[in-house]
Order: C-alpha cells, then structure tokens, then sequence
C-alpha cells in the first residue's frame, strides 16, 4: 500500500511538473537583475518566520544549520523578534522589516502587488522544476504582460480532520462503521458525524461534543459555499470585480454552519479564541474532533502531553489526522438518513472543497541583501530543510521529492497533493483583494451562527430559511465589493 501511494505521488508530480514551462525573457531579467549571484559580504538576514515555528523550535534550528553551512561565506541569518504579521509596507521602507518573510501566500502577495516584495529569479532555482504549476501560481503577478513569481512555496495548506484515537465512542465498530472498513463512519461523511454530534449532545459520551469548531473562521467555513458552486473571485480568482460567493448553492453551504451551530455552546462557537484553545479541547475530552492545517500538529501532542495522560510517544500514536468527511449532495446535514450516505456514498455524498494556501519566503524590495536572502531561502526550501520542517511542525510540502519521501509513510501528505492537483483545494486568491473578504465573511458567519440562539433568548430569527441566507451572502458580497473599491 504504501509504495501504491509513493508511485502515485511521484507519478502525479512528475506530470504537474512537466506541464510548467518556463522562459528567461529579457524583460524577466532586467525585473530580476538585482540577483546576480553574487553574495553580499558581511550582512546579516533578518528573518522574519512562522509563529508555530518559533515555538516549537525549528526556527532556531533553521538558523542554527544556515549560520553552520555559511560560515565561512561572510553572511549570517537572525530571528526578527517582532509579530509575524508586521506590516511590511510601514516598516520596509524605514528599515524595520525583514529582509526574509515566511507567510501565506495571500498575505505575502498584498505586499507584492504594491511592489513591496522582489519578483524571484525562480527560473533558476534547483526547486523550478520540484515544485507544481499551481503552488507557483499562488505567489504569480503579471507586471509588462509577463509572470513574475514573488515568493518560494514551502508547503500546502489545507484543512484536516484531527481526533484522538483513544476518545473514539466504545461501540463504535459495532454500531459506527456498517460497510466495515475499519473508518468509523463518522469520519467518512459530515451526515454521519452531525448524528454521532447529535448523539452526544442528548445521550453523553467520552467527550462533551462530537465535531466542534470556529464556526466563524472564514478560512476553514468557506469550504461549505464552495461545495455548493461558490467561489471567491471569477476568472481564476483573478477578477475582482466578480465575486461568487453567494453563488451556485451557496446559502445551502451556509446553512449547513448554522446547523452546525444548533449543536454547539453560544460561546465556543463564537469564540474568537477557539483556534488557541482547540488543542486543549481535544486533549481534556471537551470535543472528539476539529479541522485545522496539519502545521500545528505538534500543538495537539504538546497539549496531550501536558495534561499527564500520555508521554510524547504515546500522544503521537494516539492523535490522527485524516481527510475531512465528504459532504451530502443535498447539501443539508439532516436530508439522509446517515446510515444512507455511507452505504450510497457515491450518489449521496460529493468530496467537500476547502480553502487552502500555499506557505512560503518571499524577499522585501527594501532589502540590502538580496542575494544573501535568496541563498537563506534555497537553503530552507531544500530538500533536508523541508524534511526537517515535516518533522517538527507536520507540514505538507510544495516539493515533489520531499512530498514522495514522506507520503511514502504518511498518506495524508499525498491525499493533501491529490486535492490540490484535482481541485478539492482552492488555493488562497493571490491578488491584493482578498484582504478585503475576511471582515465581511467573518460578520456575516458571526450573524449566522447566532441566529441559533435567538429563539432561546426571546429574539427573533434573522435567517429561518434559505432565502434569508441568501440575502445575508448578497449583503455580505455587497460589503465586500465596497471595501475593494475603498480600501484596495
């Protein structure tokens, strides 16, 4: 089985790479004439990284291997001790930035579409050719009618369903996986996790909740409108002006969250602090089950090993990560009759998109070392750096060699390259707008999700049918536009 996976991985890379062609015309040299190869003398880079990075280590890890292999090259790299979302555009031009920026694609490209990050020589790079057209693309601008490339994927991110093997309900064999595939069945559609969830709520369990999560977080939620037809911008997100998120089916996408919403506490729905609180959940019995980017899986290990319940080892055999559940057709959580979507899961049940982002380096246009910055980032997007990066944060890698290597044990990280190349992941919009969607999206789910618990308070429901949800996303696509044509 597992060189099945390895074969399919390098297969599937091997033809995503092929696809890329790439050309050094005289224009991209001139954009890209600061790189000539020749390192600056000297200087020491200013590394600005990943928080989670930071706090489990491999940061200064990272630093540490560089600052060993370039020794005796006249460089050196720091860790900026300054918030990983430091404004580059305020603080480049004065000298306080990064000369090195580790970050999400849309956010390193809303500095680059104001020309606050140097297009890449890419074209040279040993990982051109390791990496798929797609990553790149998440880091693309056209400037004089060419593609330029603002940044160096690291790895792929995507949603994914974690849980503790231990806190599985006791009977669920017998009574929780009736097609016997060793998958409880609740971990095979979102129908039957919303009846075990349910299940939980009226009858108790190892864990006070079934499936909890930000309910309000954007980035995870948008998955549901897009399963239903919806998408961020037209054209490939590339149009602005064409906003789709209140498209296709979408209110039937928002209202699977405000089902969601029925079975879940007021308060942990809406918490803005959930994301730094869920490893804590999952390790006290509180929920059975999230979904979140694989980056932060050693978080989960470190909050079950703080409880005193597991040692290190034990919490890394015990905590599962998985694809997250298929999505009913119907697009309504109660539609079916569980039981039917997992023995009719073909015609019953669709593979639910999610949003995603392609993480990497990107270079500031007010460095003084552009080529000693270049060097730092071939030296973390290696092979050996991203294999380490795996194994201290649990990342998914943009390389297709590292991809193989580690997919050969961890299926998850070829099922995480399967979905982007087929489209179950659509990768974060690399235009500067995208900002603009977040603060509207997040005020529009925050109104949703209340509307759970108006009635119990003596308020009047806002969205007691569909087409109240689809007003509430033609607001919100309304909002959003307005925020483009003032703030963009």
């Amino acid at each position: 089985m597992k060189k099945t996976v390895s074969l399919i991985l390098s297969i599937m890379m091997l033809l995503s790479c092929l696809s890329f062609a790439s050309a050094e015309s005289d224009m991209y040299k001139r954009v890209t004439a600061r790189f000539t190869g020749q390192l600056e003398q000297g200087v020491t880079i200013k590394v600005l990284e990943n928080a989670t990075a930071i706090e489990l280590g491999y940061a200064d890890e990272l630093i540490a291997a560089f600052n060993a292999a370039y020794a005796d090259k006249g460089i050196r790299a720091e860790l900026m001790d300054i918030d990983q979302y430091s404004d580059l555009a305020t603080d480049g031009p004065y000298g306080y930035g990064p000369d090195v920026w580790y970050q999400a694609n849309d956010i390193l490209m809303k500095y680059a579409t104001k020309q606050h990050l140097l297009p890449l020589p890419v074209y040279g790079l040993e990982s051109w050719e390791l990496i798929p057209e797609n990553a790149w693309n998440a880091y693309k601008m056209t400037m004089y009618d060419e593609d330029f490339y603002c940044g160096i994927p690291l790895n792929v991110q995507s949603g994914m369903m974690f849980y503790i093997e231990s806190m599985l309900p006791d009977n669920w064999e017998t009574e929780w996986d009736i097609n016997q595939n060793g998958t409880p069945d609740f971990f095979e559609t979102y129908t039957a996790l919303y009846a075990l969830s349910a299940d939980i709520q009226q009858n108790g369990g190892k864990t006070k909740y079934g499936y909890l999560d930000d309910l309000v977080d954007v980035y995870f939620c948008v998955g549901y409108m897009l399963s239903g037809g919806a998408y961020v911008f037209g054209d490939n997100n590339t149009d602005p002006a064409d906003i789709g998120l209140n498209k296709g089916d979408a209110a039937k996408g928002a209202n699977m969250l405000r089902q969601w919403a029925d079975l879940m506490n007021n308060t942990e729905v809406l918490d803005g602090a959930f994301a730094s609180a869920a490893y804590g959940y999952l390790a006290d019995g509180t929920m059975l089950c999230t979904v979140t980017t694989p980056d932060v899986r050693a978080m989960f290990i470190r909050a079950m090993v703080n409880t005193g319940k597991w040692t290190k080892d034990e919490a890394e055999a015990d905590l599962k990560m998985i694809n997250v559940p298929r999505l009913p057709v119907s697009l309504d959580l109660t539609a079916d009759n569980w039981q039917d979507t997992i023995t009719q899961m073909d015609t019953l049940t669709m593979q639910t998109k999610m949003m995603g982002g392609i993480n990497g380096y990107g270079i500031s246009a007010y460095t003084k070392c552009p080529n000693a910055s270049l060097a730092f980032i071939q030296f973390a997007a290696s092979y050996e750096q991203i294999i380490a990066r795996n194994k201290a944060l649990g990342i998914s890698p943009a390389r297709s060699d590292a991809a193989e290597t580690i997919g050969a044990t961890d299926p998850n990280v070829a099922l995480i390259f399967s979905n982007l190349d087929t489209g179950y992941i659509d990768v974060m919009p690399a235009i500067n707008e995208v900002a603009q969607i977040w603060t509207p999206g997040q005020s529009f789910l925050i109104d949703l999700c209340t509307d759970a618990f108006r009635a119990e308070r003596g308020e009047e429901e806002l969205y007691a049918d569909l087409e109240d949800i689809q007003k509430g996303l033609d607001r919100m696509v309304q909002q959003i536009l307005d925020a483009i044509f003032t703030l963009s």
